[in-house]
């Protein structure tokens, strides 16, 4: 792996201080146990001119220089990019202690007393590389991490994709080979138990079916891939409603009168999943409840707006309130289903910048909330 990997090239050390000798002291400590490359800056313009096509892995910065001080250095020095995880080093005198309160909120990570001893300067100086080795490593692994769970979704979405054509065919055949029974061979049909099988093929296909647009809805949950664009919360509540007629005319779930909801910029078939799964969800897991009733809310604050689905169903203990966002998590096996439903619908908040989670105060019943960060929402 590439993180395992040492130093091919020098590690860099950039030295700032606007007096000569104090500079070549520094160099001269470094060098003679360090193996690294070496620039110095003669001012905090000069350092900055310097970063634009050279990155260190550590800096030493003296506090006391003329027209930019090191802490106004420091604080530039971390809003480059490439410059942000780079560890600096203070270099000051014993007299400007107040100043190193300012330097750490500016980004410094250790200091160094002037007159500056040896064995101090190595030993921080060294301790400095390896936090930067450290956070390279990190990195690293984060993005090798990224790649193979990119890799993982694509993977399972082909999968999923290229099942579902054949299932499809199969499915087809199928239906075409019974109605051919059924036209030539009607006595198979009036044969009770071949009845019976021929009834429990489609209901499988129909279940594979099913199985595969929920893995395909997963692997996509993670990525916004519709138009951003305003749209009317109620409007898509209400249209999932409708699409759970026949469940409230069977006496199954009642539906509260929506509240007042602003309109949010979102991925608006991305969105219709969300409120889908966790209406489903909640149907599902009503238990004795009949009807089980659902309520929905929602909250604006300064940064985000937050809606909410609330039901009168068993609720969800404490313990599982977390586990139940987790992929093929199921907490009730005599309820058809894969345990997808609510990790899409994780993905799917999250693809937005947002979060979701249950609210642990709500006890009679189960409560389900999400927040989307309020520059997504159109006042």
């Amino acid at each position: 792996m590439t993180v395992g990997n040492k130093h091919t090239t020098k590690r860099r050390i950039l030295i700032v201080d606007d007096v000569v000798n104090n500079c070549l002291l520094i160099e001269d400590h470094l060098r003679s146990t360090l193996k690294c490359e070496f620039r110095i800056a003669y001012s905090g313009k000069e350092a900055l001119k310097i970063l634009e096509d050279w990155v260190p892995d550590c800096i030493l910065m003296d506090i006391m220089m003329p027209e930019m001080n090191g802490i106004e250095t420091t604080q530039l020095i971390k809003r480059i990019p490439e410059c942000h995880d780079v560890p600096v080093l203070m270099v000051t005198a014993k007299q400007e202690m107040e100043s190193l309160e300012e330097s750490f909120d500016a980004g410094a990570v250790d200091y160094i007393y002037k007159p500056i001893d040896r064995t101090t300067l190595v030993a921080r100086t060294k301790s400095a590389l390896r936090s930067k080795d450290d956070i390279d490593r990190i990195k690293e692994l984060n993005k090798e991490l990224f790649q193979k769970k990119e890799e993982l979704s694509s993977f399972s979405h082909t999968v999923s994709h290229d099942l579902k054509s054949p299932v499809v065919g199969a499915a087809s055949l199928f239906d075409f080979f019974l109605m051919r029974i059924k036209e030539e061979h009607p006595q198979i049909i009036g044969d009770e138990s071949l009845k019976e099988i021929l009834d429990r093929i489609p209901k499988a296909f129909h279940k594979m079916l099913d199985f595969i647009n929920t893995q395909l809805d997963y692997a996509e949950a993670g990525q916004v891939i519709g138009k951003l664009e305003s749209i009317s919360m109620n409007k898509l509540i209400s249209a999932v409603i409708e699409n759970f007629e026949h469940a409230e005319r069977e006496g199954m779930v009642l539906f509260s009168e929506l509240p007042e909801m602003p309109k949010t910029k979102c991925d608006s078939i991305r969105m219709l999943k969300v409120w889908q799964n966790l209406v489903a969800n909640s149907i599902k897991y009503r238990g004795d409840r009949h009807p089980v009733r659902i309520d929905f809310g929602v909250q604006e604050n300064v940064e985000s707006v937050k809606f909410w689905i609330r039901d009168d169903g068993p609720g969800i203990y404490p313990e599982y309130q977390q586990k139940v966002f987790e992929t093929s998590a199921r907490l009730n096996y005599d309820v058809d289903g894969y345990g997808f439903g609510l990790a899409t619908v994780k993905k799917i908040i999250e693809a937005h910048g947002g979060k979701i989670w249950i609210d642990s105060e709500i006890t009679d019943g189960a409560c389900f909330v999400f927040e989307i960060p309020q520059e997504s929402v159109i006042n």
